[in-house]
């Protein structure tokens, strides 16, 4: 008997959710029962009985209940297979198997429940308008940029012939003693940075002026509520010890110091230099904005129910990212609530742009060639700082071309969206 002698019914839940109805002839489940008895007789040991040579008819009596699992196994996934195929339907997630009902002699039926990508109309993306912005460049950012570049570049240098002045960078031993008990506190090596606002206000004070090599006491009154609390409450006398001070140095902004972040022949040609990559970061992050204002007007106008279970899956990927960029700081428990109404917002956004760019780039004809596939790779090379032939055996082993082919092809279709955008 052939596969046609199965009988299925496909019955529509919804635009992701589907159901086949399933009835499996009772002579292909007994091919595939009399198959799997007879392996399990060639491999199990009775009592009294060689290897491989105990009667079926005992061997069926003993195993029956896992010959007929071992059968469901084997002819219900070939024939959801062939169902899927046939019907041309890709689950995205594994098929579930209910009501299965079966006796010796009868057919085999079953309901397989999954989910597939919905089909959706798009709209007339091409007419779609979204307001934007001239890009400037301020010359304030530009000297912000370069006053950046020379924090960089500072330099911190042994101070000679002087004491400790605000800004400087103090290697330090402190030790305290407790004034009521007289208990001292253990030695503490740190590095201050003079006059900093979060420092106590004494420690400030005792270090304005001090020598390497100096001692000097201060004392601190703390709170009762103070977050330490070893000292709560206390009064403490501390002995501060400077070993070591520095001086942050900062280089003249001038041809010199242009020169020597880079490969700029002086100051003007460095400052057009850092003019031109704020008006291209600002390029990108303009164009960027469009894309995703073009897709949310896209995401208005389509109905698309997406599959539950590829929904939460993206959501958990989202959450992780986020616990991950969070993870020096403890997430409350109560705002672990609002991050996952938030991961499945960005999941469901995400899902839908990717649907929607991928049927824009089937419907224009986009295609990706060998030469900019191979560019690609060269580029993520050198932005990596690893070789291109290094790279490439990466992607050939870890089977990663079609992850490239992808985001070359939602570049392009992005690129398009871009352009064809009507521009307020």
């Amino acid at each position: 008997m052939s596969d046609q002698d199965r009988k299925a019914r496909l019955v529509d839940l919804g635009p992701s959710r589907k159901e086949i109805e399933l009835e499996i002839p009772s002579d292909e489940v007994e091919r595939e029962y009399v198959k799997v008895l007879a392996d399990y007789a060639a491999r199990v040991k009775l009592p009294g009985f060689r290897e491989g040579h105990a009667p079926q008819d005992m061997v069926r009596n003993l195993f029956d209940h896992d010959v007929l699992h071992d059968v469901y196994d084997a002819v219900i996934p070939r024939a959801v297979d062939a169902e899927l195929k046939a019907r041309g339907l890709v689950p995205v997630n594994v098929p579930e198997i209910r009501g299965l009902k079966h006796e010796h002699g009868q057919p085999l039926s079953c309901t397989v429940a999954f989910e597939v990508l919905p089909e959706f109309e798009l709209p007339d993306y091409r007419s779609i308008q979204v307001p934007t912005q001239a890009v400037t460049v301020d010359e304030a950012e530009v000297e912000k940029t370069l006053e950046d570049l020379r924090a960089k570049a500072a330099e911190y240098v042994p101070v000679v012939g002087r004491g400790v002045g605000d800004g400087d960078y103090v290697a330090a031993e402190i030790q305290g003693r407790e004034v009521r008990t007289k208990r001292l506190l253990p030695v503490e090596k740190a590095v201050v940075l003079a006059g900093h606002a979060d420092n106590e206000a004494a420690l400030n004070e005792a270090l304005r002026g001090l020598p390497a090599g100096e001692t000097r006491l201060f004392r601190v009154s703390y709170p009762k509520d103070h977050a330490n609390k070893r000292v709560a409450g206390k009064d403490i006398e501390y002995t501060l010890n400077v070993t070591e001070i520095k001086e942050k140095k900062v280089p003249a902004l001038g041809d010199e110091f242009a020169k020597s972040v880079g490969d700029y022949t002086d100051l003007n040609d460095l400052r057009e230099k850092v003019r031109l990559e704020i008006r291209e970061a600002r390029e990108r992050a303009g164009r960027n904005a469009t894309a995703s204002a073009v897709l949310r007007e896209i995401a208005k106008r389509i109905s698309l129910e997406l599959p539950e279970s590829v929904v939460e899956q993206e959501t958990l990927s989202v959450l992780r990212r986020m616990l991950s960029s969070a993870r020096q700081n403890r997430v409350p428990a109560e705002a672990l609530e609002g991050l996952k109404v938030q991961a499945r917002a960005q999941a469901v956004e995400h899902l839908t742009n990717h649907l929607v760019l991928e049927k824009i780039a089937r419907k224009e004809g986009f295609q990706v060639t060998e030469e900019e596939v191979q560019g690609e790779i060269k580029a993520l090379a050198q932005a990596n700082g690893v070789s291109e032939k290094a790279l490439t055996e990466v992607v050939a082993r870890e089977n990663r071309r079609s992850e490239i082919e992808e985001t070359l092809l939602f570049r392009k279709t992005v690129d398009f969206l871009v352009k064809s955008a009507i521009i307020n």
